[in-house]
């Protein structure tokens, strides 16, 4: 165990560990002044431990373990995606939680691993250099995705069709099929944006100019950007963000967290979680290209687009550079799902990196 602990990629693991703490702070400071400040910080810390709990039996078990049990994974991910319709509570409209009673769970954060894994085993048995197997992984990336998008869920959607996409290409497709395939994904956005709810129609519209119902559905864009210019260089200060703190920036703890960091720690502190950021996906890329198998190097690719994918989105969303989604910034909003999917990603990084410490694995 020693030898192990010892043999882990301490750099992954301390960026992971930062921003973790810097969310365990961040939610602490917009819950400041509330009723039941410390239930969220509590509820947070319970979160990690989950998640640390699944991260270590991830290692535990192995990465080639969970690769064989792929399939099985997918089944159950389907299974709990149809589920959320039945039993799934009804939260702003989105039907996204299944209630167990002492624990609430969205199966939509668990497509992130489960698709990474099921997507590696079936590339490694079948090329994504032939057409044919590559709408084969569409297939399967499509129908879990179908599911989460009609909850709706529009920014898992949306992060699910960014891994597959930046997955074929690091995997090997044939550049001209990846071009042709790109091209019949921006045709069809007008179809797409027919599919939407209306709500979602008019954020999307109001991406575009927010100053048309600045108290509707361009609210939220409005109020993140001023939180975000307000923090200028230092910010207003911990736990002074008048835009959360007066409730004018909705879902500060959630989808907005970057606003709110942005606000009361200023560039310096946007600065540092991107550049922790950067150096959790530099890692993971390290580790996959590293990998002594090519089913270890498309696990850490796959970690990598998703982290990379929600950073991205979240950040742009709340700069009001892209349209208002929905989407958690990775070890720093708060969320028990989100952060338990992160952290299996980051153990399975862990899993490969230590199977190229130890060996005895074979190279496919």
């Amino acid at each position: 165990m020693r030898k192990i602990i010892f043999s882990l990629d301490w750099l992954l693991l301390l960026s992971t560990f930062l921003l973790t703490v810097i969310g365990v702070f961040m939610v602490f400071s917009t819950s400041v002044g509330e009723v039941d400040q410390f239930s969220f910080v509590v509820r947070e810390l319970v979160y990690i431990l989950v998640g640390l709990f699944f991260g270590f039996l991830v290692i535990f078990l192995n990465y080639r373990f969970l690769l064989n049990s792929a399939w099985f994974l997918y089944s159950l991910l389907v299974l709990l995606l149809l589920v959320t319709f039945i039993l799934g509570i009804e939260t702003r409209g989105s039907t996204r939680w299944i209630d167990f009673g002492f624990f609430t769970l969205q199966p939509s954060e668990l497509a992130k691993p489960v698709l990474t894994l099921t997507l590696t085993a079936f590339f490694l048995r079948f090329s994504p250099s032939k057409i044919r197997n590559v709408l084969l992984s569409l297939a399967l990336v499509l129908l879990p995705t179908l599911f989460i998008f009609v909850q709706p869920d529009l920014g898992s959607s949306l992060i699910l069709a960014l891994f597959w996409l930046g997955l074929i290409y690091v995997t090997g497709i044939k550049f001209r099929h990846f071009l042709a395939l790109l091209t019949f994904g921006l045709v069809s956005l007008p179809l797409i944006f027919n599919l939407l709810k209306d709500y979602q129609k008019e954020r999307l519209l109001s991406f575009l100019n927010p100053s048309v119902d600045p108290l509707g559905s361009g609210y939220n864009l409005v109020q993140s950007i001023i939180a975000v210019g307000s923090g200028q260089f230092l910010g207003r200060g911990f736990g002074r963000g008048t835009q959360s703190h007066l409730n004018f920036l909705p879902e500060q703890k959630t989808d907005f967290i970057f606003a709110t960091t942005a606000e009361e720690l200023g560039f310096v502190g946007v600065l540092l979680i991107l550049v922790l950021f950067g150096v959790l996906i530099w890692r993971l890329l390290s580790i996959g290209a590293s990998a002594q198998s090519r089913a270890g190097s498309f696990i850490c690719y796959g970690a990598s687009l998703i982290i990379a994918s929600q950073v991205f989105v979240n950040a742009g969303m709340n700069m009001g550079l892209l349209p208002i989604t929905g989407i958690t910034l990775p070890f720093v909003s708060f969320g028990g799902s989100s952060l338990v999917s992160m952290m299996i990603l980051i153990a399975l990084a862990e899993s490969v990196h230590l199977h190229k410490k130890f060996g005895g694995f074979d190279q496919n």
